[in-house]
């Protein structure tokens, strides 16, 4: 479907002119790829004096909205490889196709998530996987001090091999436990750090054991974690819906919630998140506006601008670039009218 978008708005490029010139050809052979990007790069790098300058400015919207088009499918057809946890097909096709796209901070921004969503499945595999090996090597506890008493390289290596992979075992269980305590998921934070400090009983516990411990006794604290969890949650379906769609009314939806819990600290990393999104696509928006306006399409990047307003009301850049462009706008239909 998308392909096809690209074939037609190239054919209207060709039909708008008999005679095509180098520029022309160009950005025909950008769209057939579905290259965006580079189309618009040749538009911006036409002069004023090329005979096909006022043909490809006339089309310069239109790669814009086909481009904005295909990045929603792009991105949607990564979150369905996420979501059957295919992750290499999914970033795959992201970072193939990033470069396409004119306004790439979505596939950036989803990108970013799919590596939280890929380690956040990862480590539920490893957590259970070294919780197996923990138990299997707490069965063997005295294999390691009865071949100390050997005096056969062969036990010795064994036993180098042991202390290894212990120490390894530990490490790991140390790091999957914390990472659970940070998402708040205290039981198996609980186990995981057991079973490190079990593994390892003369090196200090890890903090997060003690609290881990005192959450799962505490009635409210269980509460409270459990409240923390939904909140995280409906963050990230909010996000996640930004993502699939792209919509400004999304992102500012996304914004709300957080504001609204901004005095919870479990929140925190989903803000960071949140305001580099909205960062960078009001700095790609504002560059998208001023090439419009640069090209006389003052209609066009006043939209563009206004529908930003939202997101940093009190930007004076924004601001002043509304009022440039409203200004332009009023004389221009009063031209016309008289």
């Amino acid at each position: 479907m998308h392909k096809a978008s690209s074939l037609l708005l190239a054919a209207s490029v060709l039909g708008g002119c008999a005679s095509l010139g180098n520029p022309e050809q160009k950005v025909i052979a950008a769209l057939e790829d579905q290259n965006y990007a580079r189309a618009i790069e040749v538009i911006d790098d036409t002069p004023e004096s090329h005979k096909q300058y006022a043909l490809l400015q006339e089309q310069y919207a239109g790669i814009l909205q086909a481009s904005d088009e295909y990045r929603q499918h792009l991105v949607q057809e990564a979150e369905a490889y996420g979501r059957h946890q295919e992750w290499a097909s999914a970033f795959e096709l992201l970072e193939s196709n990033r470069d396409k796209v004119v306004a790439p901070y979505a596939i950036d921004e989803l990108t970013a998530t799919l590596a939280i969503l890929e380690g956040r499945q990862l480590n539920e595999l490893l957590a259970e996987r070294r919780a197996e090996q923990a138990e299997a090597m707490l069965e063997s506890t005295q294999l390691s001090e009865t071949l100390a008493k050997f005096r056969d390289s062969r036990a010795v290596a064994e036993k180098q091999r042991l202390d290894e992979e212990r120490e390894l075992l530990v490490a790991d269980l140390k790091r999957l436990g914390e990472y659970f305590a940070e998402q708040q998921k205290w039981m198996q934070a609980r186990d995981l750090l057991r079973y490190a400090h079990q593994l390892a009983p003369d090196q200090d516990p890890s903090p997060q054991l003690a609290k881990a411990q005192q959450v799962l006794n505490n009635a409210d604290q269980r509460a409270r974690a459990k409240r923390n969890q939904g909140l995280q949650a409906e963050a990230e379906q909010l996000m996640a819906r930004y993502q699939r769609d792209g919509s400004m009314d999304s992102l500012l939806a996304a914004r709300r919630f957080l504001n609204r819990h901004s005095n919870n600290n479990v929140l925190d990393k989903h803000r960071e998140r949140l305001e580099q999104w909205s960062r960078r696509r009001f700095n790609e928006e504002m560059n998208t506006g001023e090439a419009l306006y640069a090209r006389g399409q003052y209609k066009e990047a006043y939209r563009i601008w206004k529908q930003l307003a939202p997101l940093y009301p009190n930007d004076e850049e924004l601001n002043k670039k509304l009022e440039r462009s409203r200004r332009v706008l009023s004389n221009l239909k009063s031209l016309q009218q008289s």
